[in-house]
């Protein structure tokens, strides 16, 4: 996924601290030679691109296990982060902004577990 930034490296502490997402070492070449960041969360891959001319108006979707929602909405609440849940009846979402505008969508289809543990953190 591209994600265009103003500041790579406030991007990725935020990136970091918020989603747990951690440099990819092994294509930090890469960003050094003028490309982008590379940060990695399990098999998930993200690049972080020096923002020149492009706007906010995508979204960034991720599928969770259930139990990642309420360490998600702990995180966007510590952070001062705001946030709204969606419920999809077959699936819960939270949608947030990175500090670009960005749009993030945080998505568990484990609806019933998401469901529940998302009512506790309310």
């Amino acid at each position: 996924m591209h994600i265009y930034v103003d500041d790579t490296n406030l991007a990725e502490l935020w990136y970091s601290n918020i989603l747990g997402f951690c440099r990819d070492e092994a294509l930090y070449f890469w960003f050094e030679q003028g490309g982008p960041l590379i940060l990695s969360n399990h098999e998930a891959s993200i690049a972080l691109f020096k923002r020149k001319f492009q706007h906010p108006g995508h979204t960034v979707a991720f599928d969770v296990i259930a139990e990642k929602m309420t360490t998600l909405i702990d995180n966007l609440n510590k952070n001062k982060i705001n946030f709204i849940i969606g419920d999809h009846d077959i699936s819960m979402s939270v949608y947030f902004c990175d500090l670009y505008k960005n749009k993030i969508e945080i998505t568990s289809y484990e609806y019933d577990l998401a469901k529940k543990l998302i009512k506790s953190e309310k």
